[in-house]
């Protein structure tokens, strides 16, 4: 089950980027643990930038599109209700009990 969002409305796409994220990341550890003793350092720089532009590719566009949209749904929260407001909301969301004294 994945968790939701700070805000509310942007729930489907974190739901969305950390599917891609996931998925990509599976890719991503499985070659890379396998023969990371075998891979001289300039193939493994390699291998990561090229794991870097596939993530950019396949997940680049919805993470700006989560990224923009807490970062708009968190402005507006604080706008509204300022720190303590902001922090009781996402405590609620996220279901954790602690407060900031």
């Amino acid at each position: 089950v994945m968790a939701h969002s700070l805000t509310p409305r942007c729930t489907p796409l974190k739901h969305a980027y950390d599917s891609c994220f996931n998925t990509w990341f599976e890719g991503y550890l499985e070659p890379a643990i396998k023969h990371s003793k075998d891979l001289p350092q300039g193939q493994r720089n390699e291998y990561a930038k090229q794991k870097a532009e596939e993530f950019e590719e396949k997940c680049g566009a919805i993470w700006a599109q989560y990224k923009g949209c807490v970062q708009v749904g968190a402005t507006i929260l604080f706008q509204m209700h300022g720190y303590g407001g902001l922090h009781q909301y996402s405590h609620r969301i996220c279901g954790s009990s602690s407060t900031i004294p």
